[in-house]
């Protein structure tokens, strides 16, 4: 499991990278045409949906990171019992944010996708990009799962320990 789970971080960590490429790209797109008065589209509309997969797909490399708020508090703690009481409330808060928002981002590309929305300036579809909610989600909750399981079978090889 371990070997699978650090095969989709890299997935998880290319697709931040290239989300972060592509709004540096975009931007510096974007004020080019607007400067030289270029009669080009706003390509700046890309690099705002790019912040969607580097936001959801990023926040699920943060849980397998251990980089959130509650893990730090979790880290701070003196007492191996109260870590691991931490790290098992944090892991149940989690698991639920990931499945409130897969619900809800599912929803939002179901509706996107009956209503063809599109952003204004280059018409880009809104569906693919609430779809990341749900692969966001799925991820952040497989990570957490994968955490739970470490806790319960020993010291976690991240560093968390149980």
């Amino acid at each position: 499991m371990q070997s699978l789970e650090r095969g989709i971080v890299a997935g998880e960590k290319t697709v931040c990278a290239v989300a972060l490429l592509v709004m540096a790209l975009t931007t510096v797109a974007s004020v080019v045409v607007r400067n030289l008065g270029l009669a080009l589209p706003n390509y700046s509309e890309i690099g705002l949906a790019a912040l969607v997969p580097l936001t959801l797909i990023g926040g699920a490399l943060c849980t397998y990171l251990g980089s959130h708020i509650s893990v730090e508090i979790v880290h701070a703690l003196g007492s191996p019992l109260l870590r691991r009481a931490a790290a098992a409330i944090t892991a149940v808060g989690v698991l639920a944010f990931a499945a409130i928002y897969f619900r809800s981002g599912w929803i939002l590309m179901q509706e996107f996708r009956l209503t063809g929305d599109k952003l204004l300036d280059l018409g880009t579809p809104l569906w693919p990009l609430a779809a990341l909610f749900p692969v966001g989600m799925a991820l952040m909750a497989f990570h957490v799962v994968l955490q739970v399981i470490a806790m319960a079978i020993g010291p976690d090889n991240r560093g968390v320990a149980p």
